[in-house]
């Protein structure tokens, strides 16, 4: 997991997401539920940032890839609310921010499985809990493993999105090619942009990237090795539990109120 690898996301990512909103309100209704300032880990373009300060939620929002966060500080200016966020460029498995006294920190949309291996997945939720204040909530959205489906799709070519950037009139194709290996709980992922611009020149961006998915089982005793109790484990946005055919698997955890 590099910046370099991540950067190049920054020009696709929020037309590639335009649709997605489906984890919002989950998260809303959790930040209003506690106490102070908000922690989001590998904050993006600011996608789920962005709504929370616009709902008057104080923010931080820590990314390694400097060109996205350059896409949520525009955003965020422009929008007018720039002053309740902080962003950050640091890498989540080894990051010491000044204050250590968040509510809530949160992990959306398979980002936690960008770390590609359970060493550095520990290192993460070690983090998370040095900065959250006795009581804090952290949430952690992954997709649910369907090893079926990832076996169908291993070393597939699959037109994933196609759009026409409104501003530009650029066309824009995605197609993504995904790598298993069952062993390493790992998906190699090759997500491929063949954009055609106005006048007729075809420019090819390929991001290709790691996911190291997760078990129900493995990741509770994850969060509590570190320290955290796992209040919630759940199937969808929904909050209805998580089990067979579930379409995600969303850890709900607490640091004690009482570390002793």
């Amino acid at each position: 997991m590099t910046a370099d690898a991540f950067d190049r996301f920054a020009r696709f990512y929020d037309l590639d997401y335009r649709e997605y909103e489906d984890d919002l309100p989950m998260v809303m209704e959790l930040a209003q539920e506690v106490e102070g300032p908000l922690l989001e880990l590998g904050c993006g373009t600011g996608r789920v940032l962005a709504p929370l300060a616009a709902a008057g939620h104080r923010i931080t929002g820590l990314d390694l890839s400097p060109a996205l966060l350059d896409v949520a500080r525009q955003k965020l200016k422009q929008s007018g609310y720039a002053a309740t966020v902080t962003l950050v460029e640091a890498d989540m498995r080894d990051f010491d921010l000044a204050r250590k006294d968040y509510g809530f920190a949160f992990c959306m949309s398979n980002t936690f499985m960008h770390c590609a291996s359970q060493d550095e997945q520990m290192n993460v939720l070690q983090a998370a809990y040095d900065h959250l204040r006795p009581g804090g909530l952290l949430l952690i959205d992954l997709f649910n493993p369907d090893i079926a489906r990832l076996v169908q799709v291993d070393g597939l070519t699959e037109l994933a999105d196609m759009w026409v950037d409104a501003e530009t009139n650029v066309q824009c194709t995605k197609w993504s090619v995904r790598s298993l290996n069952l062993a390493e709980q790992l998906q190699e992922t090759l997500f491929i942009y063949e954009e055609i611009f106005p006048d007729g020149r075809v420019q090819k961006t390929v991001c290709p990237f790691t996911l190291r998915y997760l078990w129900q089982g493995e990741g509770s005793l994850m969060l509590e090795m570190i320290g955290f109790e796992v209040l919630e484990i759940w199937g969808d946005f929904e909050q209805n539990p998580y089990g067979d055919g579930s379409e995600r698997l969303i850890f709900l955890a607490q640091k004690p109120v009482d570390e002793s």
